[in-house]
């Protein structure tokens, strides 16, 4: 997701108004930051949460096929950016030939196999890393401090270098070791214990 805002924050503003909405689709195992996009950026977005039926099978890419034949066919719009590395929504592409697609994948996710497909048939497509390089440092921090605020009740009972492991792990951050440790010293080590008026004690972090 931080890809994504960093590929915002880089396109000037000419080009952001072209983007009428942002439709997010995802289930309760994907990580927080999804939240945070709209706070990020002026673009409106829809945050499409899929219940499961079953906790084996997601059914976020049929949804968000249906959504995206919605807005064709009942709202008009023509022309479609699809940020996934996933392979089915190729099925998508060709059921809507009269649509233009943009294709954004990640080099690690994709296969050569769609991307072949793609240029088969004359679609654009281009990797997201190419476009996120913009500082999202700012991004990154609010996501992981607020996974970190649902484990101050707990804190004492855990390892605070661990704790760091598994705030990039549930954020879906790739940090650094240095990052990782720079965290851990201004947020971790400096969390604090308070009493307000009532009495009653919470921990805090340190802004």
């Amino acid at each position: 997701m931080h890809k994504l805002y960093a590929t915002l924050k880089n396109l000037n503003q000419d080009e952001l108004d072209k983007i009428e909405k942002i439709y997010l689709y995802d289930d309760h195992h994907t990580t927080v930051g999804w939240r945070w996009l709209s706070n990020f950026t002026e673009i409106p977005v829809e945050h499409i949460v899929i219940d499961r039926v079953t906790e084996r099978k997601s059914l976020v890419d049929i949804v968000m096929t249906a959504g995206v034949c919605q807005s064709h066919f009942a709202e008009g719009i023509d022309s479609f950016i699809l940020v996934s590395s996933d392979s089915d929504f190729w099925g998508l592409i060709t059921s809507l030939p009269n649509a233009k697609f943009l294709v954004m994948y990640e080099y690690e996710n994709c296969g050569q196999a769609i991307k072949n497909a793609l240029e088969e048939h004359d679609i654009y497509y281009c990797a997201i890393d190419d476009f996120c390089s913009g500082n999202v440092d700012g991004f990154k921090r609010a996501i992981l401090l607020e996974i970190l605020k649902k484990y101050l009740p707990d804190i004492l009972y855990l390892n605070g270098k661990e704790l760091v492991e598994h705030l990039y792990e549930e954020a879906w951050i790739n940090g650094t070791d240095s990052e990782k440790k720079a965290f851990y010293e201004r947020y971790i080590k400096t969390l604090s214990l308070r009493i307000d008026k009532d009495g009653n004690f919470n921990v805090e972090i340190k802004r």
